[in-house]
């Protein structure tokens, strides 16, 4: 990926995200969908795609993860964020700014791009209600520990009741968290990388450390190494969260040919986008 220019931050700006955060739900239709491969870009960059995946990922995707090593600056980082916004729009999070929220997990969180967009966002819905906020905790868990540097350097707090912290940590192990210490977790791109074992793993955890609701972005297209699960809201269900939102997104704005990413960093994949709530959450007065 090359270094991100002015004119490409400018490109991103007609996506609309600023005006309409939720743009890629209105973007999709399955008849777009099907359209995207008659678009010759897709087709190449999809076959390119799975033709890099590595082998080290595709015969072990955790282990790839945890020993890579990846640095970024924040120019890049700065772009895949407002970039990665299109396919992680804010479904559900305005719970994350009710009152009575002050805990919240992005598991698997990378560089913490996802981390900083929640931050900014219950952020600016306190402003909005004219709210002055209260003790916020924002915490980021990620198997690498290259990427938790990235985060604990890259990502700033945007108000002064709301603490982000970085962990490295194993999902598929305990977490250092007690049951149901967070309102709710969110899970970007995570369950995709995980086979059957592992994904029952992280979600056995992941319902252990949350109490209210989670957030999750998972890929539906097919790739080696892969594990896209369409059934996810019902596997959800026997884990104790019902899915209230869920929505079909493309990886970027919906076009006949090429592709609206001045980078054209991934190919027009189709993702879901849910969240889902505990309706038996334990009280406030039970959990603290």
């Amino acid at each position: 990926m090359r270094i991100p220019t002015t004119e490409d931050f400018a490109e991103l700006e007609t996506w609309g995200l600023v005006e309409n955060p939720r743009a890629a739900i209105e973007d999709y239709s399955e008849e777009r969908a099907e359209r995207r491969w008659d678009n010759d870009r897709h087709r190449r960059a999809h076959r390119e795609h799975d033709e890099n995946l590595s082998p080290e990922f595709v015969a072990d995707s955790q282990a790839y993860y945890r020993e890579l090593e990846r640095p970024i600056d924040r120019r890049k980082w700065e772009f895949l964020k407002r970039r990665k916004a299109w396919f992680h729009p804010p479904v559900e999070w305005g719970r994350f700014a009710s009152p009575d929220a002050c805990r919240i997990l992005d598991l698997g969180c990378g560089d913490g791009d996802v981390t900083q967009r929640v931050a900014e966002f219950v952020a600016g819905r306190w402003t909005q209600a004219g709210y002055d906020g209260a003790p916020m905790e924002i915490v980021g868990v990620d198997v690498n520990e290259s990427r938790v540097r990235n985060a604990r350097k890259l990502t700033e707090s945007p108000h002064e009741k709301i603490t982000l912290t970085f962990e490295r940590a194993d999902a598929t192990e305990r977490l250092d968290f007690g049951d149901d210490f967070f309102d709710y977790a969110l899970m970007a791109g995570l369950l995709e990388v995980l086979d059957d074992e592992t994904f029952e793993s992280v979600l056995d955890e992941a319902r252990r450390v949350t109490a209210r609701g989670l957030y999750v972005r998972d890929l539906l297209d097919e790739y080696e190494g892969l594990h896209p699960r369409p059934n996810l809201p019902e596997t959800l269900s026997e884990y104790g969260f019902e899915t209230v939102a869920r929505h079909e997104v493309f990886e970027e704005p919906f076009t006949e040919e090429g592709t609206r990413d001045p980078l054209e960093v991934w190919p027009m994949n189709v993702h879901q986008v849910l969240f889902a709530e505990n309706p038996d959450s334990p009280s406030l007065a039970d959990r603290y």
